[in-house]
């Protein structure tokens, strides 16, 4: 886990109205995430990797906060899911827009975050990288 140092000038930086609400998505996050993805901090983002690959990661936009969700791009039915359990967020293919904590289903998101293991979430988007590639 990286230094709380970093956590807290992540979100020291955000905007005043935001800071409350991504401090509370990722600590929503962290709770989730199964063992084994580790957490990185950086100028522009929050984020749960899988080796070098995102798995979750929290960005400040221009006029919202954004959840990028990348199980949420590789299998779509986790997506329909979460779509299913709250019909008016604003959801892109691997992103979740937000501006307040309630336009968040947390549970259908922490079951969205819990459900793919390291290794299986590898796998997949190696299966994905691979796929694309036969097509070109």
């Amino acid at each position: 886990m990286p230094d709380s140092s970093a956590f807290d000038d992540f979100i020291a930086a955000l905007p005043a109205e935001r800071q409350p609400i991504a401090a509370h998505v990722w600590q929503l996050v962290r709770r989730a995430v199964p063992p084994g993805y580790t957490e990185h901090i950086g100028p522009k983002y929050l984020e749960f990797r899988a080796g070098p690959d995102m798995y979750v990661g929290l960005a400040n936009q221009k006029g919202h906060l954004s959840l990028h969700l990348v199980p949420m791009y590789l299998m779509p039915a986790l997506q329909e899911q979460l779509a299913a359990a709250a019909p008016k967020l604003k959801m892109g293919k691997g992103c979740v827009n937000f501006k307040r904590m309630e336009e968040l289903p947390q549970e259908a998101l922490r079951e969205l975050l819990a459900a793919t293991p390291p290794a299986e979430y590898a796998a997949r988007l190696q299966a994905v990288r691979s796929a694309s590639r036969k097509k070109d």
